[in-house]
């Protein structure tokens, strides 16, 4: 009876087993190295390989498969399916992503320091949150937030989650409502509802104005069960804000450097200084205060006067072009004896030539 080994061995290709062969010799080669042990590998060990030997993402992958296959047939758990190879991988793996301590905390802080409420504090506070507690808290790449749509996110019963072709993400409810994630992505969800169904600002900017600020003592909304509209879940999750607090229409996308430029800022400490502007009513001008001008009528005489200023005028410059086209001749006949002398010839002047001809006066 064969082996279990060699049973496993056979449902593979002669050129996987090969390639798997090398990559195991690798990782083993590795292993000598730094003094991990290589059979059972700790995950963590794995996810230092795959630092430790960098490559392309496909690359990385079969690496992982070839340190899994090893592992199967010695009767190990593999250790690519863990949570922390896949996060090495960038893959999404449905769970939430382990922070470390210091982002943790420097999270945490950023979340206690932006708004969610105040025109327009209000609209970067909230997608800050958001962009926030999805990068550092659920662990999704930028390269993949750049191109997530709000339809992409859903939160029901305390957990957002995020699906998408490359992988699943999610972050769990905090019993403290200015920390809880959920929370903030969905404050964010439904003002994205509102810049896409109402577009003006001026239906945006009383309900932010009017928002009560967040405390320990708010109420959860990431159990709140209100849809979005349809139109809503088609549009990128992260768009631009300009300095008025509109988002670009059609909505627009921030780029994955855009993206990590403001988690770094707000992990430093800079939340950003936006002003608190006033709700345009768009309510009709007091006109009671402006004076009112009687306007001038302009009569016959008027007409009168200004028809014999122009005859006036007509008369004034009725010389004007004889004297110019005098000019001009002159002008020319200069230039044509100009001419002669500089090629040794002699030539009448043009009184010479043409008797009578002199300069009006």
């Amino acid at each position: 009876m064969p082996s279990r080994a060699a049973t496993r061995s056979r449902e593979i290709s002669p050129a996987t087993q090969a390639n798997y062969a090398t990559v195991w010799a690798l990782f083993t080669d590795w292993c000598n190295v730094t003094g991990e042990q290589k059979l059972p590998a700790d995950p963590v060990t794995v996810a230092a390989f795959l630092a430790g030997c960098p490559a392309a993402a496909g690359t990385q992958r079969r690496r992982t498969a070839a340190i899994d296959y090893q592992h199967r047939v010695a009767g190990f758990s593999p250790p690519g399916e863990t949570t922390k190879v896949q996060t090495a991988l960038d893959r999404g793996t449905g769970e939430p992503a382990p922070a470390p301590a210091e982002i943790l905390s420097a999270v945490q802080g950023a979340l206690r320091l932006l708004p969610s409420h105040g025109w327009t504090r209000g609209m970067f506070g909230r997608r800050d949150r958001c962009l926030l507690v999805l990068s550092e808290l659920a662990g999704v790449p930028y390269r993949h937030l750049a191109r997530l749509t709000v339809g992409d996110v859903v939160v029901a019963d305390g957990i957002a989650t995020v699906t998408t072709a490359s992988g699943g993400w999610m972050v769990t409810a905090d019993p403290d409502p200015v920390m809880c994630g959920p929370c903030a992505v969905t404050r964010w969800l439904r003002l994205m509802d509102l810049v896409v169904t109402r577009i003006s600002n001026r239906a945006i900017a009383p309900v932010l104005k009017k928002a009560t600020p967040l405390t320990d003592r708010s109420p959860h909304l990431c159990r709140s069960t209100r849809p979005l509209d349809q139109a809503t879940r088609e549009v990128p999750l992260l768009p631009p804000i300009d300095q008025w607090g509109y988002v670009p229409f059609p909505v627009q996308r921030l780029t994955p450097h855009s993206l990590s430029r403001r988690v770094r800022d707000l992990l430093a400490g800079d939340v950003g200084a936006h002003r608190d502007l006033p709700v345009d009513t768009d309510e009709e001008p007091d006109t009671s205060a402006v004076p009112v001008l009687e306007r001038k009528v302009y009569s016959r005489e008027d007409s009168q006067r200004a028809w014999a200023k122009r005859r006036a005028d007509l008369d004034d410059l009725a010389g004007l072009d004889d004297l110019l086209n005098d000019l001009d001749a002159r002008a020319k006949d200069l230039q044509q004896r100009t001419a002669a002398i500089l090629i040794g010839q002699t030539y009448p002047s043009r009184n010479d030539r043409e008797p009578g001809i002199g300069l009006r006066r």
